[in-house]
């Protein structure tokens, strides 16, 4: 029999909240965003018939052809209405609109970032059961410390009664500072403790031994292309000294560079695919990807735990009004994406296959990993 192989698809920032929550039928009480959200579907009436798939454009066959789709969710989801104090920007969206994701298929929603306490504890952890309620994997935070800190458990392949795999998710952030005192949020830093402390969580031997380790990390400043000198020293680590298969990195609000290091995957910053942020024209803030994997199983005498990683390919997405749009290979913002994730890459040591990109003409970028 030949060898199964599966698809992950890796998204970045996904933020539902603010004025794509206004949009949805059901949201949060905001007036001040409700009313600039009415000017913008005055002036865009192909956007009043809003929905829950609405946010995914002309994504979702991607999305559905996938064996696991796994994001950040950059949003708390609740109706709690006070704010963390002090903080620039708060989001939420509606608890209902977590259809949303179900209509993605998404299997996994990250919740270490600097968004998911924006509404305070009590957000978080309506955020959390909303989540949970939705049938979605998560990681990153919840109602217990070892509920923050243990991973999500995702089946390949995820349905039928077939021999298959288990993929654990590991999910962390390294800010804002003043969520470190939160017990049920998962905060690291580059300390020589953090880094004894996350051996021992990614090493534990519990139940079944996965297939695949991802650690899913917001990371870093926003707006710098290459990574800081301690975050690559941190992937490095995850991957040597932790087993960890694929870094899924985020925070930056633009693609970074991708590293395949030791046959492993290190995705530096997946940039923000769904929110309504400024654009920011000089990092493109517009402009990211579906980071899709595809894995596939050892070969009897390889070695491994039955599974192995074989090869990323990005397929470029914008945000239009809201919405992601996956790019053309024809469009001069394919261009931009390709020369600007193969530049970055090769900083890092890594060659991405630009000239079968524009060939292709398939709509995607690939980085062979085996």
């Amino acid at each position: 029999m030949a060898p199964r192989t599966f698809t992950l698809n890796f998204m970045g920032d996904t933020m539902l909240g603010r004025l794509i929550d206004q949009m949805f039928p059901q949201h949060v009480d905001e007036p001040s965003e409700a009313r600039i959200a009415r000017s913008f579907l005055n002036s865009h009436p192909d956007l009043n018939e809003f929905n829950e798939k609405t946010p995914w454009g002309n994504t979702l066959s991607l999305l559905h052809s996938a064996d696991l789709n796994i994001l950040n969710l950059e949003t708390s989801a609740t109706t709690h209405p006070t704010k963390w104090p002090n903080k620039v920007f708060n989001y939420r969206m509606h608890p209902a609109n977590i259809n949303a994701l179900q209509a993605a298929r998404t299997d996994y929603a990250g919740l270490a970032n600097n968004h998911t306490l924006d509404f305070s504890e009590p957000g978080l952890l309506e955020t959390v059961r909303t989540v949970r309620d939705a049938g979605i994997a998560y990681a990153g935070a919840g109602e217990t410390t070892e509920e923050a800190t243990r991973p999500a458990v995702l089946r390949l392949p995820k349905q039928g009664s077939e021999e298959g795999y288990e993929a654990h998710i590991w999910a962390a952030a390294d800010h804002p500072q003043d969520w470190f005192k939160v017990p049920n949020f998962h905060s690291i830093d580059y300390t020589k403790a953090t880094r004894e402390r996350l051996k021992k969580l990614l090493t534990r031997t519990t139940g079944h031994k996965p297939a695949l380790k991802i650690f899913s990390v917001h990371w870093g400043p926003n707006y710098s292309w290459q990574p800081a000198q301690e975050i690559q020293g941190m992937a490095h680590f995850l991957i040597d000294e932790c087993g960890i298969d694929i870094i899924h990195g985020h925070s930056s609000h633009h693609i970074q560079g991708v590293e395949k290091y030791k046959g492993k995957l290190i995705i530096y910053g997946c940039g923000d695919f769904v929110d309504d942020y400024a654009l920011v024209q000089e990092y493109r803030n517009d402009l990211s990807g579906i980071w899709r994997v595809t894995v596939k199983e050892t070969s009897e005498g390889e070695a491994g735990e039955g599974l192995k990683l074989d090869k990323l390919q990005v397929f470029p997405t914008k945000i239009d009004k809201f919405r992601a749009r996956r790019l053309e290979s024809s469009e001069p913002d394919f261009d931009f994406v390709c020369d600007k994730l193969g530049s970055l890459s090769a900083d890092i040591g890594t060659t991405v296959d630009l000239e079968s990109a524009k060939r292709r003409g398939d709509g995607s970028i690939t980085v062979h990993l085996s």
